[in-house]
């Protein structure tokens, strides 16, 4: 039994993604882990109210609009009841309009955008230095 074991261990950021393409999830998971997140998931709106409820901490939401049973848009409306000011970042492959109110206060990025473009918002909203960010220029 060695002394280091009885540190306290580094408290990693929650991040909550909600897709229902399990590949998609475990890509943002891929990519996410290494910064040092913990990425929780669920496949749709309403698998994603629990996981909200069990943890106030979640400091960002990745979110896709198109799913099964709840969609991003009434999920949005449920979490913006419980957490107004929480950031989101939307992801869909439609053109979607800034100023939609449904979507507010949202960042939006279209599909196909750049791994980098994430990482910069979740570094953003994360506090975050990317690594990658500094290769883009």
């Amino acid at each position: 039994m060695s002394i280091r074991a009885r540190r306290t261990p580094f408290k990693l950021r929650k991040l909550l993604v909600i897709d229902d393409d399990t590949a998609l999830v475990a890509a943002y998971r891929d990519l996410l882990l290494p910064y040092g997140f913990e990425v929780l998931t669920a496949c749709d709106g309403q698998d994603a109210i629990p996981v909200v409820e069990q943890n106030p901490d979640i400091m960002l939401v990745i979110l896709d609009l198109a799913m099964p049973r709840m969609d991003g848009r009434e999920w949005l409306r449920w979490f913006r009841s419980h957490r107004k000011e929480s950031p989101v970042i939307i992801i869909s492959a439609y053109k979607l309009d800034a100023s939609d109110e449904d979507l507010k206060p949202a960042v939006i990025l279209e599909k196909p955008f750049h791994v980098a473009e994430l990482l910069d918002m979740v570094g953003l909203f994360c506090g975050l230095g990317t690594p990658m960010a500094a290769e883009a220029t």
